[in-house]
């Protein structure tokens, strides 16, 4: 394992030394050799372990977990689905060293987180982005709501933290165009987070964390199941001092400081023996600092979800209704004196995005499953600017709502050796109420007051995928679909001021929904029962990507520099392609190895405000991504987790000037039972104080990993 990884760290800085130019990676000699040495590196373990296990009395599975929900929207096998799903199972969630979702997720093949959690937050941008589409392109559900639709787009970010570790029973992950299953959001994929149901009798668990950079934690869980009633409560606080996150901190700079608090809690009421009624609530709230005393945010969020189902004699009624509300406030520095006083609050006050789901399955025949249903979401923005020391108001206003029809279908065939699905998804987008507003002039621009028709968008979403199991332990599969990500309230009617006034940024009413078209080609194979061998080629073609188009460049306050007047538009097209390889392996019955890599290719097809970014690659979008993980679970002795995440080919910028050849982490935890009732353990993430860069900037700095972070802790459960 060691030795694995240390001659693929060698291959990737040979690779990123040698590379000449970005026009010449695809036919290097280097990137060839790394491809076959990878290949070959998983089939000689695939042959050895093969050969290992002839030798063995006992044989392990080292298959995925069975079934998922997410994929088709009923249970289904993995192993017939044509679509490329993973599971992180709730063993899996516990023993990570990470605390937040955004950071558990980053092992999968295909994904790529390119922030710490430590940074919180940063502005607009989401930090998960998956095959290679871009951020803000991967759709986040909590057992089927989504939560970073036109809700969190209105406010603009994702509260990675709002669910309790100690609720998640699983994640499930999508790869590949999902909109014709959920809608909205689903270019790259989807990512569903599954929350625990409460068991028969009493589990409660209490757990205290401390670590560096003075960060205390606490947590409790408590679920209880009697006869019919089942309820589960989950939460916690943390408060920590943070990092500078910063290669030379100026005297303004601050900690990144953090305090946050988490309760989610279920109900659920089992009518009769075919009907469930079920109630959850999550309250979130964090104060997060940005570095600088005048520059930080609060958030608060609170959800609720209702759902229902009943089993009828060969048909499923599911249902469910949610509201997700969010208050937030954005404090902002002043610029011209240094950052030492506040300049403006950004308010957005009672953000709403609710929401009704409903299907039909049909399960009647063995062979076939029938989903037909329909969706309506709709989302608010309320987005106020209170400036320090003066009368002026600013702000936007807008409505957005989403119709939603949709129908898929699952079929086997051949004696369960064929599987096809077939889905379609009709959005009809209204935009409508759309303001913004400004009293004083700003920016070289007058004040206004502008009031926005409605406007009306559609978006067709279909998919169909074909797998074939020509042997028990072999799965050949293919799968094409479309997807969409509706153009977000805070992207049509919020006017976007920044760096004291020199970056302008008109709202665009009129913006269309940004396309997509991915397909896939994979195999499976499991070899001797214990070790799996997948690999998969994706490539897809996206079109409207929204970007700043720039309008016009004059001198701004009396040639005291350039005011940058921009426009958000539908101005890049974008072709992407890659290969992920993962393997898993289970040489002994308390071990299990796993390796996966991942290279992608996401390319400017065509840009309309600026050409010469043609053949460019998107930023934050690694050529190479390669993870070797190893989990050593053993009650009666002690569970250990190491994980190794390489990196290489890194660009921060559209114009693919500011770049990282490459970088690694490395992250363990270490975890001891007693008495079936305290655990003991330590989590440390970048073990090797690795502080690679998370944003490149010539003007503003560059953003840094904080380095090694380590939390000890105990859990009690009674």
């Amino acid at each position: 394992m060691l030795l694995l990884c240390s001659r693929v760290t060698r291959i990737l800085n040979k690779v990123t030394r040698d590379e000449l130019s970005v026009q010449n990676i695809i036919t290097s000699k280097q990137m060839k050799g790394l491809k076959i040495y990878i290949a070959t590196c998983f089939l000689m373990l695939a042959i050895n372990t093969a050969s290992q296990a002839i030798k063995t009395d006992t044989i392990y599975s080292a298959s995925l977990p069975e079934v998922t929900v997410s994929a088709s929207r009923t249970q289904s096998g993995i192993s017939d689905l044509p679509q490329s799903v993973s599971i992180i199972t709730s063993a899996e969630i516990m023993v990570s060293p990470y605390n937040n979702v955004e950071d558990i997720v980053r092992n999968i093949p295909g994904l790529y987180n390119f922030r710490h959690s430590s940074l919180h937050t940063n502005g607009i941008i989401s930090p998960i982005e998956m095959r290679g589409v871009g951020k803000n392109r991967v759709l986040i559900l909590i057992d089927g709501v989504p939560q970073n639709t036109n809700f969190n787009n209105s406010i603009a970010w994702v509260a990675w933290g709002h669910i309790p570790k100690d609720a998640i029973e699983r994640i499930e992950i999508i790869r590949g165009a999902a909109s014709a299953l959920y809608g909205s959001e689903g270019l790259g994929g989807a990512i569903n987070i599954i929350t625990k149901k409460p068991i028969d009798g009493r589990n409660n668990s209490l757990t205290a964390k401390a670590g560096n950079a003075s960060t205390f934690m606490g947590n409790g869980f408590y679920s209880q199941k009697r006869k019919n009633l089942s309820f589960m409560v989950s939460g916690g606080y943390e408060k920590s001092d943070g990092f500078y996150m910063l290669e030379i901190p100026e005297e303004f700079n601050t900690l990144r400081h953090r305090e946050k608090g988490q309760l989610f809690g279920k109900l659920i009421y089992e009518v009769s023996e075919k009907s469930k009624l079920g109630l959850s609530a999550l309250y979130f709230s964090q104060d997060a600092g940005q570095g600088r005393t005048f520059f930080h945010q609060n958030l608060q969020l609170d959800q609720y979800t209702l759902d229902y189902s009943h089993l009828f004699n060969g048909f499923k009624l599911e249902g469910i209704a949610f509201l997700n509300r969010a208050n937030k406030t954005a404090y902002q520095d002043n610029a011209s004196d240094n950052f030492t006083s506040l300049f403006r609050k950004e308010n957005f006050r009672n953000i709403y995005h609710t929401g009704v789901d409903i299907q039909g399955s049909l399960l009647k025949w063995q062979n076939l499953k029938i989903v037909l249903g329909g969706a309506y979401n709709q989302a608010y923005l309320n987005y106020n600017e209170e400036y320090s020391g003066s009368d002026r108001d600013g702000g936007a206003k807008g409505k957005q709502q989403i119709y939603s029809p949709f129908l898929l279908i699952d079929l086997k065939l051949f004696n369960d050796k064929i599987f096809a699905n077939l889905g379609i998804r009709y959005d009809n987008i209204q935009t409508s109420e759309g303001r913004n507003w400004d009293t004083q002039a700003s920016a070289g621009k007058p004040p206004y007051d502008n009031e926005y028709d409605g406007v009306q968008r559609e978006s067709f979403s279909p998919k169909m995928g074909l797998s074939w199991r020509p042997a028990p332990r072999t799965t050949l599969r293919t799968s094409i679909g479309k997807g969409f990500r509706a153009p977000g309230l805070f992207e049509l009617y919020k006017v976007h001021v920044r760096q004291g006034g020199t970056f302008y940024r008109e709202a665009n009413p009129l913006l269309y929904p940004e396309q997509i078209v991915s397909w896939d080609i994979g195999a499976g194979h499991t070899f001797m029962a214990d070790v799996f061998l997948g690999v998969t080629y994706y490539q897809s073609a996206a079109k409207n990507y929204i970007g700043d188009r720039l309008i016009n460049a004059a001198p701004f306050a009396q040639g005291t520099g350039i005011r940058y007047e921009y426009m958000l538009d539908n101005i890049s097209e974008v072709k992407i392609h890659g290969i992920e390889m993962e393997t898993r392996w289970r040489p002994a019955e308390y071990l299990t190895v796993k390796g996966n890599y991942t290279y992608n290719i996401s390319r400017v097809e065509k840009d309309d405000q600026d050409q010469s970014l043609r053949g460019n690659y998107l930023p934050n979008n690694p050529r190479h991504k390669i993870h070797l993980g190893l989990n050593y679970s053993n009650p009666e002795i002690i569970n250990v987790f190491l994980g190794m995440n390489a990196f290489a080919r890194i660009f921060f910028d559209n114009e693919n000037t500011l770049e990282k050849e490459r970088y690694n982490t490395l992250d363990m935890s270490v975890s001891r039972t007693y008495a079936d009732k305290f655990t003991v353990f330590v989590n440390a993430e970048n073990i090797l104080n690795n502080k690679y860069p998370i944003f490149l900037s010539p003007s503003a700095g560059n953003t840094i990993a904080p380095g090694t972070i380590v939390m000890g802790g105990i859990k009690y459960e009674f």
